[in-house]
Protein backbone atom coordinates (compact mmCIF):
# COMPACT_ATOMS: atom_id res chain seq x y z
CA UNK A 1 0.00 0.00 0.00
CA UNK A 2 3.12 2.39 0.90
CA UNK A 3 5.87 3.06 -1.42
CA UNK A 4 9.01 5.21 -0.16
CA UNK A 5 10.25 7.87 -2.13
CA UNK A 6 13.36 10.57 -2.49
CA UNK A 7 14.05 12.61 -5.39
CA UNK A 8 18.22 14.07 -6.00
CA UNK A 9 18.20 16.97 -8.61
CA UNK A 10 21.63 18.56 -10.47
CA UNK A 11 21.75 20.69 -13.43
CA UNK A 12 21.82 17.59 -16.12
CA UNK A 13 20.62 15.16 -13.60
CA UNK A 14 17.79 14.00 -11.71
CA UNK A 15 17.10 10.70 -10.00
CA UNK A 16 14.09 8.88 -7.99
CA UNK A 17 14.72 5.88 -5.28
CA UNK A 18 11.35 3.77 -4.37
CA UNK A 19 11.05 1.22 -2.18
CA UNK A 20 8.25 -1.28 -1.97
CA UNK A 21 7.45 -4.39 -0.14
CA UNK A 22 11.49 -4.72 0.18
CA UNK A 23 12.35 -3.90 -3.39
CA UNK A 24 14.81 -0.95 -4.84
CA UNK A 25 13.45 0.68 -7.94
CA UNK A 26 15.82 3.42 -9.44
CA UNK A 27 15.18 6.14 -12.09
CA UNK A 28 17.41 8.24 -13.64
CA UNK A 29 16.40 10.90 -15.99
CA UNK A 30 13.55 9.01 -17.46
CA UNK A 31 10.15 10.02 -17.72
CA UNK A 32 8.36 7.66 -18.93
CA UNK A 33 10.35 4.92 -16.59
CA UNK A 34 9.01 7.22 -13.98
CA UNK A 35 5.22 7.52 -15.48
CA UNK A 36 5.11 3.59 -15.60
CA UNK A 37 6.31 2.73 -11.96
CA UNK A 38 4.02 5.18 -10.69
CA UNK A 39 0.84 4.52 -12.15
CA UNK A 40 1.05 1.10 -9.86
CA UNK A 41 1.46 3.34 -6.59
CA UNK A 42 -1.34 3.80 -3.92
CA UNK A 43 -0.01 5.76 -1.34
CA UNK A 44 3.75 7.57 -1.70
CA UNK A 45 5.62 8.69 1.35
CA UNK A 46 8.27 11.08 1.39
CA UNK A 47 10.22 13.15 3.42
CA UNK A 48 9.07 17.01 3.67
CA UNK A 49 8.06 15.91 0.34
CA UNK A 50 5.16 18.41 0.56
CA UNK A 51 7.54 20.95 0.07
CA UNK A 52 9.90 19.57 -2.29
CA UNK A 53 9.90 15.98 -3.77
CA UNK A 54 6.08 15.89 -4.64
CA UNK A 55 6.39 19.21 -6.68
CA UNK A 56 10.01 17.38 -8.57
CA UNK A 57 7.79 14.55 -9.43
CA UNK A 58 4.81 16.95 -10.90
CA UNK A 59 7.35 18.83 -13.17
CA UNK A 60 9.05 15.60 -14.33
CA UNK A 61 5.43 14.39 -15.15
CA UNK A 62 4.73 17.83 -17.01
CA UNK A 63 7.90 18.04 -18.98
CA UNK A 64 9.13 20.77 -16.92
CA UNK A 65 13.16 21.53 -16.16
CA UNK A 66 13.26 19.45 -12.72
CA UNK A 67 16.48 21.75 -11.58
CA UNK A 68 14.56 24.72 -12.55
CA UNK A 69 12.19 23.70 -10.40
CA UNK A 70 14.07 22.80 -7.03
CA UNK A 71 15.50 26.40 -7.55
CA UNK A 72 12.65 28.18 -6.95
CA UNK A 73 12.06 25.80 -4.10
CA UNK A 74 15.29 26.36 -2.27
CA UNK A 75 15.15 30.57 -3.34
CA UNK A 76 11.21 30.68 -1.68
CA UNK A 77 9.69 31.36 -5.60
CA UNK A 78 6.10 31.40 -5.47
CA UNK A 79 4.81 29.05 -7.81
CA UNK A 80 1.56 26.62 -8.19
CA UNK A 81 2.93 23.20 -9.35
CA UNK A 82 1.24 19.92 -7.63
CA UNK A 83 1.20 15.89 -7.33
CA UNK A 84 -2.26 15.21 -7.61
CA UNK A 85 -1.78 11.33 -8.36
CA UNK A 86 -1.38 9.19 -6.33
CA UNK A 87 -1.95 10.50 -2.99
CA UNK A 88 0.97 11.38 -0.65
CA UNK A 89 2.37 11.18 2.68
CA UNK A 90 4.75 13.45 4.26
CA UNK A 91 6.49 11.92 7.33
CA UNK A 92 7.75 15.85 8.29
CA UNK A 93 3.95 16.34 8.63
CA UNK A 94 3.28 17.71 12.79
CA UNK A 95 6.86 16.73 13.78
CA UNK A 96 9.31 18.81 15.52
CA UNK A 97 9.84 21.83 13.84
CA UNK A 98 13.02 22.09 12.12
CA UNK A 99 13.99 18.40 12.38
CA UNK A 100 15.42 17.59 8.80
CA UNK A 101 16.31 13.67 8.20
CA UNK A 102 19.69 14.29 8.46
CA UNK A 103 19.55 14.85 11.80
CA UNK A 104 17.11 12.26 12.69
CA UNK A 105 19.41 9.92 10.96
CA UNK A 106 21.81 11.48 13.88
CA UNK A 107 19.75 11.31 16.48
CA UNK A 108 18.51 7.42 15.23
CA UNK A 109 22.86 6.23 15.45
CA UNK A 110 22.57 5.79 11.54
CA UNK A 111 25.67 7.02 9.25
CA UNK A 112 24.91 10.58 7.81
CA UNK A 113 28.10 11.23 5.94
CA UNK A 114 26.83 13.69 3.50
CA UNK A 115 27.44 12.97 -0.92
CA UNK A 116 30.28 15.02 -1.13
CA UNK A 117 28.63 15.57 -5.01
CA UNK A 118 27.43 19.22 -5.75
CA UNK A 119 24.01 19.76 -6.01
CA UNK A 120 24.68 22.57 -8.84
CA UNK A 121 27.59 20.79 -10.89
CA UNK A 122 26.83 21.83 -14.58
CA UNK A 123 27.83 18.85 -16.39
CA UNK A 124 26.31 15.10 -16.92
CA UNK A 125 27.23 13.24 -13.72
CA UNK A 126 29.95 10.37 -13.72
CA UNK A 127 28.72 6.68 -13.32
CA UNK A 128 30.56 6.32 -10.23
CA UNK A 129 28.66 9.95 -9.24
CA UNK A 130 25.43 8.66 -9.85
CA UNK A 131 26.31 5.56 -8.02
CA UNK A 132 27.05 7.60 -5.02
CA UNK A 133 23.98 9.57 -5.22
CA UNK A 134 21.48 6.21 -5.41
CA UNK A 135 23.37 5.11 -2.81
CA UNK A 136 23.38 8.41 -0.73
CA UNK A 137 18.99 8.86 -1.90
CA UNK A 138 18.41 5.08 -1.07
CA UNK A 139 19.59 5.72 2.19
CA UNK A 140 17.19 8.82 3.15
CA UNK A 141 14.35 6.93 1.43
CA UNK A 142 14.91 3.96 4.11
CA UNK A 143 15.15 5.88 6.82
CA UNK A 144 12.10 7.92 6.00
CA UNK A 145 10.47 4.28 5.84
CA UNK A 146 12.03 3.62 9.13
CA UNK A 147 10.27 7.25 10.79
CA UNK A 148 7.21 6.33 9.06
CA UNK A 149 6.95 3.27 11.33
CA UNK A 150 7.83 5.00 13.93
CA UNK A 151 5.06 7.35 13.73
CA UNK A 152 2.75 5.04 12.42
CA UNK A 153 -0.03 5.58 15.26
CA UNK A 154 0.25 9.42 13.79
CA UNK A 155 -0.82 8.63 10.54
CA UNK A 156 -3.17 5.33 11.55
CA UNK A 157 -5.19 8.59 13.19
CA UNK A 158 -5.39 10.88 10.53
CA UNK A 159 -7.14 8.08 8.68
CA UNK A 160 -9.56 6.94 11.25
CA UNK A 161 -10.62 10.48 11.49
CA UNK A 162 -11.19 10.32 7.69
CA UNK A 163 -12.92 7.27 8.06
CA UNK A 164 -15.05 8.23 10.71
CA UNK A 165 -16.40 11.48 10.09
CA UNK A 166 -16.87 10.23 6.27
CA UNK A 167 -14.51 12.68 4.89
CA UNK A 168 -13.24 12.39 1.35
CA UNK A 169 -9.75 10.50 1.03
CA UNK A 170 -7.16 13.24 0.02
CA UNK A 171 -8.32 15.21 3.64
CA UNK A 172 -5.48 12.65 5.19
CA UNK A 173 -3.07 14.98 3.71
CA UNK A 174 -3.78 17.79 6.39
CA UNK A 175 -2.85 18.09 9.59
CA UNK A 176 -4.85 17.14 12.59
CA UNK A 177 -6.15 20.34 13.26
CA UNK A 178 -7.07 20.71 9.83
CA UNK A 179 -9.07 17.82 10.05
CA UNK A 180 -10.36 19.33 12.61
CA UNK A 181 -11.76 22.28 10.99
CA UNK A 182 -13.27 20.21 8.72
CA UNK A 183 -15.17 17.78 10.56
CA UNK A 184 -16.70 21.15 12.66
CA UNK A 185 -17.20 22.55 8.90
CA UNK A 186 -15.12 25.99 10.19
CA UNK A 187 -15.43 28.68 7.58
CA UNK A 188 -13.23 31.49 8.76
CA UNK A 189 -14.15 34.43 10.99
CA UNK A 190 -14.48 37.61 8.83
CA UNK A 191 -12.25 39.54 11.74
CA UNK A 192 -10.97 37.21 14.01
CA UNK A 193 -8.36 39.77 15.70
CA UNK A 194 -10.42 42.62 16.45
CA UNK A 195 -11.89 41.28 19.68
CA UNK A 196 -9.10 38.54 20.61
CA UNK A 197 -8.46 40.38 24.12
CA UNK A 198 -11.96 41.23 25.07
CA UNK A 199 -12.15 38.68 27.99
CA UNK A 200 -15.21 37.10 29.30
CA UNK A 201 -15.25 36.22 33.17
CA UNK A 202 -17.78 33.92 34.56
CA UNK A 203 -19.18 35.84 37.36
CA UNK A 204 -18.45 33.34 40.00
CA UNK A 205 -14.46 34.28 39.91
CA UNK A 206 -15.87 37.80 41.87
CA UNK A 207 -17.61 35.86 44.54
CA UNK A 208 -14.06 33.80 45.53
CA UNK A 209 -10.65 34.68 47.20
CA UNK A 210 -8.84 34.83 43.91
CA UNK A 211 -6.50 37.45 44.35
CA UNK A 212 -7.66 41.11 42.81
CA UNK A 213 -4.02 41.67 41.15
CA UNK A 214 -4.96 39.04 38.53
CA UNK A 215 -8.14 40.72 37.08
CA UNK A 216 -6.12 44.31 37.21
CA UNK A 217 -3.63 42.25 34.90
CA UNK A 218 -6.33 40.78 32.45
CA UNK A 219 -8.40 43.97 32.56
CA UNK A 220 -4.74 45.81 32.64
CA UNK A 221 -4.40 44.31 28.90
CA UNK A 222 -7.74 44.60 27.74
CA UNK A 223 -7.18 48.34 27.96
CA UNK A 224 -4.66 48.57 26.31
CA UNK A 225 -5.78 46.46 23.63
CA UNK A 226 -8.48 49.36 23.59
CA UNK A 227 -6.34 52.41 22.94
CA UNK A 228 -4.33 50.99 20.33
CA UNK A 229 -1.36 48.46 21.44
CA UNK A 230 -0.16 46.14 19.50
CA UNK A 231 -1.95 42.46 20.61
CA UNK A 232 0.85 40.12 20.11
CA UNK A 233 3.11 42.30 22.19
CA UNK A 234 -0.04 42.26 25.18
CA UNK A 235 -0.03 38.44 24.63
CA UNK A 236 3.44 37.61 25.58
CA UNK A 237 3.66 39.98 28.87
CA UNK A 238 3.91 38.16 32.23
CA UNK A 239 3.38 38.82 35.73
CA UNK A 240 4.59 37.28 38.78
CA UNK A 241 2.38 36.21 42.12
CA UNK A 242 3.43 34.39 44.84
CA UNK A 243 0.46 32.16 45.90
CA UNK A 244 1.18 29.07 48.51
CA UNK A 245 4.65 30.38 49.22
CA UNK A 246 5.18 29.53 45.29
CA UNK A 247 6.36 32.31 43.04
CA UNK A 248 4.05 32.17 40.19
CA UNK A 249 4.05 33.09 36.40
CA UNK A 250 0.81 34.14 34.60
CA UNK A 251 0.31 35.28 31.19
CA UNK A 252 -2.46 34.10 28.54
CA UNK A 253 -0.24 31.40 27.57
CA UNK A 254 -0.78 29.81 31.00
CA UNK A 255 0.48 30.30 34.68
CA UNK A 256 3.69 28.29 35.81
CA UNK A 257 5.09 27.89 39.39
CA UNK A 258 7.44 25.84 41.16
CA UNK A 259 9.70 25.34 44.17
CA UNK A 260 13.28 25.46 42.75
CA UNK A 261 15.81 23.07 43.84
CA UNK A 262 13.31 20.92 45.39
CA UNK A 263 13.36 16.98 46.48
CA UNK A 264 10.97 15.36 48.68
CA UNK A 265 9.46 12.00 49.44
CA UNK A 266 6.43 10.87 51.61
CA UNK A 267 2.80 11.81 51.04
CA UNK A 268 2.99 13.70 47.31
CA UNK A 269 -0.22 14.00 45.32
CA UNK A 270 -0.53 15.10 41.46
CA UNK A 271 -4.09 16.79 41.03
CA UNK A 272 -4.85 17.18 37.19
CA UNK A 273 -8.33 17.91 35.64
CA UNK A 274 -9.42 16.25 33.09
CA UNK A 275 -9.61 17.15 29.68
CA UNK A 276 -9.50 20.74 30.77
CA UNK A 277 -9.20 23.21 28.01
CA UNK A 278 -12.34 20.96 26.03
CA UNK A 279 -14.64 20.86 28.96
CA UNK A 280 -13.98 24.67 29.52
CA UNK A 281 -15.03 25.43 25.65
CA UNK A 282 -18.04 23.37 26.26
CA UNK A 283 -19.05 25.15 29.71
CA UNK A 284 -18.35 28.56 28.92
CA UNK A 285 -18.90 28.46 24.76
CA UNK A 286 -15.55 29.41 23.90
CA UNK A 287 -15.63 26.96 21.19
CA UNK A 288 -14.31 28.94 18.00
CA UNK A 289 -17.27 31.13 16.71
CA UNK A 290 -15.66 29.73 12.96
CA UNK A 291 -16.84 26.59 13.92
CA UNK A 292 -20.27 25.98 11.61
CA UNK A 293 -21.31 22.88 13.84
CA UNK A 294 -19.91 23.98 17.93
CA UNK A 295 -22.72 21.62 18.73
CA UNK A 296 -20.70 18.54 16.97
CA UNK A 297 -18.00 19.43 19.10
CA UNK A 298 -20.03 18.55 22.27
CA UNK A 299 -21.26 15.19 20.81
CA UNK A 300 -17.43 14.31 20.11
CA UNK A 301 -16.91 15.28 23.70
CA UNK A 302 -19.39 13.24 24.86
CA UNK A 303 -18.76 9.86 22.67
CA UNK A 304 -14.94 10.03 23.63
CA UNK A 305 -16.34 9.88 27.20
CA UNK A 306 -18.25 7.19 26.72
CA UNK A 307 -15.69 5.13 24.31
CA UNK A 308 -12.89 5.64 27.70
CA UNK A 309 -15.41 4.65 30.30
CA UNK A 310 -15.29 1.46 27.94
CA UNK A 311 -12.11 0.79 27.37
CA UNK A 312 -12.26 1.49 23.64
CA UNK A 313 -9.06 2.29 21.74
CA UNK A 314 -11.00 4.38 19.49
CA UNK A 315 -11.82 6.98 21.63
CA UNK A 316 -7.82 8.36 21.52
CA UNK A 317 -9.36 9.64 17.56
CA UNK A 318 -11.97 11.63 19.28
CA UNK A 319 -9.70 12.93 21.87
CA UNK A 320 -7.54 14.40 19.06
CA UNK A 321 -10.23 15.93 17.44
CA UNK A 322 -10.96 18.25 20.83
CA UNK A 323 -7.40 19.13 21.69
CA UNK A 324 -6.33 20.05 18.46
CA UNK A 325 -9.81 22.21 17.89
CA UNK A 326 -8.13 24.25 21.00
CA UNK A 327 -4.55 24.54 19.59
CA UNK A 328 -6.20 25.72 16.16
CA UNK A 329 -7.65 28.31 17.43
CA UNK A 330 -4.41 30.51 17.85
CA UNK A 331 -3.15 29.04 14.36
CA UNK A 332 -3.79 31.82 11.88
CA UNK A 333 -3.63 29.75 8.94
CA UNK A 334 -6.54 27.64 10.30
CA UNK A 335 -10.14 27.93 9.72
CA UNK A 336 -10.82 27.58 13.29
CA UNK A 337 -8.80 30.44 13.86
CA UNK A 338 -10.33 32.96 16.73
CA UNK A 339 -7.79 33.93 19.21
CA UNK A 340 -10.26 34.99 21.34
CA UNK A 341 -11.48 31.81 22.29
CA UNK A 342 -7.70 30.75 22.67
CA UNK A 343 -7.61 33.99 25.55
CA UNK A 344 -10.36 33.12 26.98
CA UNK A 345 -10.47 29.13 27.45
CA UNK A 346 -6.35 29.88 28.79
CA UNK A 347 -7.47 32.71 31.07
CA UNK A 348 -10.77 30.91 32.62
CA UNK A 349 -8.29 27.81 33.20
CA UNK A 350 -5.73 29.81 34.92
CA UNK A 351 -8.07 31.60 36.83
CA UNK A 352 -9.97 28.03 37.90
CA UNK A 353 -6.65 26.56 39.37
CA UNK A 354 -5.74 29.90 41.09
CA UNK A 355 -9.24 29.03 42.62
CA UNK A 356 -8.53 25.54 43.62
CA UNK A 357 -4.75 26.46 44.80
CA UNK A 358 -6.49 28.91 47.11
CA UNK A 359 -9.25 26.61 48.45
CA UNK A 360 -6.37 23.68 49.18
CA UNK A 361 -3.91 26.42 50.37
CA UNK A 362 -4.43 25.55 54.25
CA UNK A 363 -3.88 21.84 53.85
CA UNK A 364 -1.51 21.40 51.48
CA UNK A 365 2.44 21.98 50.71
CA UNK A 366 1.86 23.26 47.05
CA UNK A 367 5.03 21.91 45.47
CA UNK A 368 4.19 22.82 41.37
CA UNK A 369 2.03 24.58 39.33
CA UNK A 370 1.44 24.03 35.72
CA UNK A 371 -1.21 24.56 33.37
CA UNK A 372 -4.45 21.79 33.91
CA UNK A 373 -2.82 20.36 37.58
CA UNK A 374 -0.88 20.68 40.84
CA UNK A 375 1.61 18.86 42.57
CA UNK A 376 0.67 19.38 46.51
CA UNK A 377 2.56 17.12 49.33
CA UNK A 378 -0.41 16.53 51.80
CA UNK A 379 -1.22 14.88 55.08
CA UNK A 380 -4.86 13.75 54.78
CA UNK A 381 -5.29 12.44 51.58
CA UNK A 382 -9.18 11.56 51.92
CA UNK A 383 -10.11 15.50 52.74
CA UNK A 384 -7.54 16.54 49.77
CA UNK A 385 -9.63 14.50 47.31
CA UNK A 386 -13.29 15.06 48.79
CA UNK A 387 -12.03 19.11 49.00
CA UNK A 388 -11.31 18.59 45.25
CA UNK A 389 -14.17 16.71 44.07
CA UNK A 390 -16.65 19.09 45.28
CA UNK A 391 -14.22 21.99 43.91
CA UNK A 392 -15.12 19.79 40.78
CA UNK A 393 -18.93 19.64 41.28
CA UNK A 394 -18.48 23.36 41.44
CA UNK A 395 -16.73 24.57 38.60
CA UNK A 396 -18.58 21.14 36.18
CA UNK A 397 -14.96 19.95 36.19
CA UNK A 398 -13.51 16.43 37.19
CA UNK A 399 -9.92 15.74 38.49
CA UNK A 400 -7.12 12.76 38.21
CA UNK A 401 -5.53 11.40 40.54
CA UNK A 402 -2.15 10.13 41.41
CA UNK A 403 0.01 9.56 44.39
CA UNK A 404 3.68 10.19 44.20
CA UNK A 405 6.45 8.73 46.37
CA UNK A 406 9.38 10.88 45.07
CA UNK A 407 9.84 14.08 43.17
CA UNK A 408 13.35 15.89 42.48
CA UNK A 409 12.34 19.24 41.13
CA UNK A 410 15.03 22.30 39.79
CA UNK A 411 12.43 23.98 38.33
CA UNK A 412 9.32 24.34 36.26
CA UNK A 413 10.43 22.92 33.11
CA UNK A 414 13.16 20.42 34.42
CA UNK A 415 11.75 17.54 37.34
CA UNK A 416 11.16 13.66 37.84
CA UNK A 417 8.12 12.19 39.50
CA UNK A 418 7.89 8.22 40.88
CA UNK A 419 4.84 7.54 41.55
CA UNK A 420 3.38 4.65 43.70
CA UNK A 421 3.32 2.19 40.81
CA UNK A 422 7.13 2.59 40.28
CA UNK A 423 6.29 4.78 36.90
CA UNK A 424 9.21 7.34 36.48
CA UNK A 425 7.45 10.79 34.49
CA UNK A 426 10.02 13.37 33.79
CA UNK A 427 10.64 16.56 31.93
CA UNK A 428 13.04 19.02 30.39
CA UNK A 429 16.35 18.07 30.99
CA UNK A 430 15.15 14.44 33.01
CA UNK A 431 12.91 13.82 30.38
CA UNK A 432 15.22 11.19 28.41
CA UNK A 433 16.31 9.06 30.71
CA UNK A 434 15.07 6.16 29.18
CA UNK A 435 16.69 6.99 25.71
CA UNK A 436 16.65 9.63 22.95
CA UNK A 437 14.38 9.18 20.02
CA UNK A 438 14.41 10.26 16.76
CA UNK A 439 13.87 13.98 17.48
CA UNK A 440 15.89 14.65 19.98
CA UNK A 441 19.30 12.19 20.96
CA UNK A 442 21.92 14.75 23.06
CA UNK A 443 23.70 14.17 25.85
CA UNK A 444 20.59 11.55 27.41
CA UNK A 445 23.72 10.53 29.63
CA UNK A 446 22.88 13.53 31.43
CA UNK A 447 19.07 12.70 31.87
CA UNK A 448 19.61 9.27 33.09
CA UNK A 449 22.41 9.73 35.40
CA UNK A 450 20.34 12.28 36.83
CA UNK A 451 17.29 10.12 37.41
CA UNK A 452 19.73 7.53 38.78
CA UNK A 453 20.90 9.80 41.24
CA UNK A 454 17.34 11.21 42.42
CA UNK A 455 15.15 8.04 42.29
CA UNK A 456 17.32 5.48 42.45
CA UNK A 457 20.71 7.11 44.54
CA UNK A 458 23.08 5.57 42.16
CA UNK A 459 26.34 7.55 42.03
CA UNK A 460 26.86 9.94 38.67
CA UNK A 461 30.02 8.69 37.52
CA UNK A 462 28.52 4.86 37.70
CA UNK A 463 26.04 5.86 35.50
CA UNK A 464 28.34 6.99 33.22
CA UNK A 465 30.71 4.34 33.25
CA UNK A 466 27.62 1.92 33.19
CA UNK A 467 26.43 2.98 30.14
CA UNK A 468 29.65 3.31 28.28
CA UNK A 469 30.83 -0.41 28.97
CA UNK A 470 26.99 -1.44 27.70
CA UNK A 471 27.59 0.26 24.18
CA UNK A 472 25.15 3.16 24.51
CA UNK A 473 26.93 5.35 22.85
CA UNK A 474 24.82 8.37 21.63
CA UNK A 475 23.85 8.42 25.17
CA UNK A 476 27.00 10.65 24.76
CA UNK A 477 26.80 12.22 21.71
CA UNK A 478 25.38 15.64 20.90
CA UNK A 479 23.71 16.44 17.51
CA UNK A 480 24.35 19.83 16.27
CA UNK A 481 23.42 21.67 12.89
CA UNK A 482 24.17 24.80 10.98
CA UNK A 483 20.65 25.93 11.33
CA UNK A 484 20.25 29.84 10.38
CA UNK A 485 24.16 29.39 10.17
CA UNK A 486 26.40 29.26 6.85
CA UNK A 487 27.94 26.00 8.03
CA UNK A 488 30.67 24.21 10.94
CA UNK A 489 33.89 24.33 11.49
CA UNK A 490 36.31 22.48 14.08
CA UNK A 491 38.97 24.02 14.97
CA UNK A 492 42.61 21.22 14.51
CA UNK A 493 45.46 21.29 16.49
CA UNK A 494 48.93 20.35 14.86
CA UNK A 495 52.16 20.20 17.00
CA UNK A 496 54.73 22.70 16.49
CA UNK A 497 57.96 20.80 17.72
CA UNK A 498 58.44 18.92 21.04
CA UNK A 499 57.65 22.04 23.35
CA UNK A 500 53.70 21.07 23.79
CA UNK A 501 52.58 24.20 21.56
CA UNK A 502 50.20 23.56 18.69
CA UNK A 503 49.53 25.69 15.72
CA UNK A 504 45.64 26.01 14.57
CA UNK A 505 43.22 25.86 11.67
CA UNK A 506 39.80 25.09 11.08
CA UNK A 507 38.69 22.24 9.42
CA UNK A 508 35.07 22.66 7.25
CA UNK A 509 32.67 20.20 8.37
CA UNK A 510 29.26 19.21 6.77
CA UNK A 511 25.68 20.99 8.44
CA UNK A 512 24.79 18.30 10.80
CA UNK A 513 27.62 16.75 13.08
CA UNK A 514 27.59 13.95 15.82
CA UNK A 515 29.87 15.48 18.36
CA UNK A 516 31.53 13.62 21.19
CA UNK A 517 33.92 15.05 24.52
CA UNK A 518 37.27 13.70 23.94
CA UNK A 519 40.57 13.18 25.55
CA UNK A 520 42.37 14.04 22.56
CA UNK A 521 44.07 17.53 22.03
CA UNK A 522 44.75 17.94 18.78
CA UNK A 523 40.75 18.03 18.49
CA UNK A 524 39.22 21.62 19.33
CA UNK A 525 35.88 22.81 19.77
CA UNK A 526 33.50 22.41 17.51
CA UNK A 527 31.83 25.88 15.65
CA UNK A 528 29.10 27.04 13.82
CA UNK A 529 30.20 29.77 11.47
CA UNK A 530 28.56 32.77 9.58
CA UNK A 531 30.91 33.56 6.07
CA UNK A 532 30.36 37.41 6.50
CA UNK A 533 33.89 39.76 5.14
CA UNK A 534 35.87 37.26 7.67
CA UNK A 535 34.31 33.73 9.17
CA UNK A 536 32.84 34.52 12.19
CA UNK A 537 33.09 31.26 14.69
CA UNK A 538 30.15 30.63 17.38
CA UNK A 539 31.01 27.78 20.02
CA UNK A 540 28.62 25.22 19.92
CA UNK A 541 27.13 25.68 23.53
CA UNK A 542 27.12 22.31 25.61
CA UNK A 543 30.60 21.00 24.16
CA UNK A 544 34.09 20.11 25.14
CA UNK A 545 36.82 22.05 24.41
CA UNK A 546 38.11 19.17 22.79
CA UNK A 547 35.40 17.06 20.23
CA UNK A 548 35.04 14.32 18.35
CA UNK A 549 32.99 14.15 15.22
CA UNK A 550 32.03 11.06 14.00
CA UNK A 551 29.41 11.05 11.45
CA UNK A 552 29.72 7.11 10.29
CA UNK A 553 27.64 4.44 11.68
CA UNK A 554 28.14 4.72 15.49
CA UNK A 555 28.60 1.18 15.75
CA UNK A 556 32.19 1.78 14.34
CA UNK A 557 33.08 4.43 16.76
CA UNK A 558 35.94 3.78 18.87
CA UNK A 559 34.91 4.09 22.55
CA UNK A 560 38.17 4.56 23.85
CA UNK A 561 38.36 7.99 22.98
CA UNK A 562 35.38 9.60 24.99
CA UNK A 563 36.36 11.68 27.89
CA UNK A 564 34.26 10.11 30.41
CA UNK A 565 35.33 12.53 33.03
CA UNK A 566 33.81 15.78 31.00
CA UNK A 567 30.17 14.05 30.99
CA UNK A 568 30.67 13.31 34.72
CA UNK A 569 31.47 17.61 35.41
CA UNK A 570 28.96 18.37 33.81
CA UNK A 571 26.33 16.13 35.27
CA UNK A 572 27.18 17.62 38.66
CA UNK A 573 26.43 20.76 37.40
CA UNK A 574 22.77 20.21 37.42
CA UNK A 575 22.70 18.45 40.96
CA UNK A 576 21.21 20.75 43.26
Amino acid sequence: MFTFFDCEVFPRDWMVVFEQDGQITKVHNDRNALERFLSGVQILVGYNNYSYDDRIIASILKNFNPYETSQKIINNKRFNLRLNNPLTLDVMQEIRQGLSLKEAQANMGLDIVETPIDFDLDRELTSSEIEKVFQYCQNDVLTTKELFEKRESYFTSKFELVKEFKLPAPEVKKTRAQLSASILQAQKHTKPDQDRLKIDFDNRFFQNSIPQELFDFYRGLQERFKSGEDPQELEREKMTLTLCGVEHQYGLGGLHGARENYYSEGNIMRIDVSSFYPTLMINHNFISRAAQKPELYKKIYDERLRLKAAGDPKQEVYKIVLNATFGASKSKWNPLYDPRQFNNITTCGQLILTHLIVVLEPYIELIQSNTDGIIVKYENEELIRGMTQDFGDYWGLSFDFDLITKIAQRDVNNYVIQFQNGKIKAKGRFANFAGGNYERNSLTIIDKALVDYYMHGKRVNQTVVDCWKKNELDRFQLVAKAGKYDGMAQEIREPTLFDGTYTSRFKELQKVNRIFATKDKTLGPVYKTRNDKEIKYSKVPYTSENCLVWNGDLSKLDKRKIDLSWYIKEIEKWLF
